[in-house]
């Protein structure tokens, strides 16, 4: 009984706490820009991530889990562009998944909020090889795809297209 109290704060009610606040935070951030007249890009980058971030939510809520599309797309080993909160939360949803995270690139390769051991620098030559890299600062991905023409053999996906297609 004990276990399936913990089990349901872990897996329910702290990413519905974290969706609340997160909203809470946008719209606080929207409210203080409204205010002095400036909505601005960052609004709309706020925007999106709340989008985003919901619908991620509303997935772990119905028992579904990113890895879903990593399995199905047959990338068991992955790299992650961008090592802030989305990369945080991405690490934690495929622990244990099976679908590995063998490395991530970050333009900050000594990026302290980072829990991924091996962090490149994008302006390596070449990178290390992995199935798939996921762009999590999603909003810049068509100019961090560019970036790394030639510097890897697999798809760069944005964590966006990964959200949306579960």
């Amino acid at each position: 009984m004990k276990e399936d109290v913990i089990k349901y704060g872990k897996n329910v009610l702290y990413p519905a706490v974290m969706g609340v606040l997160a909203a809470a935070f946008i719209w606080k951030k929207k409210k203080d820009r409204e205010k002095d007249g400036s909505l601005t890009a960052e609004n709309n980058k706020l925007s999106d991530n709340y989008q985003l971030l919901n619908h991620w939510l509303e997935l772990k809520n119905e028992g579904k889990s990113l890895s879903s599309y990593f399995e199905m797309m047959g990338y068991r080993k992955i790299a992650v562009y961008g090592m802030a909160e989305l990369a945080n939360r991405l690490m934690e949803e495929l622990e244990g998944s099976g679908i590995e995270i063998v490395y991530g690139i970050d333009r900050d390769a000594g990026c302290s909020i980072s829990r991924i051991a091996d962090v490149y620098s994008p302006k390596e030559d070449r990178l290390p090889g992995a199935d798939a890299v996921i762009v999590t600062p999603y909003y810049a991905f068509e100019g961090i795809k560019k970036d790394l023409t030639g510097k890897v053999d697999c798809p760069v996906i944005s964590i966006e297209e990964v959200v949306w297609s579960v």
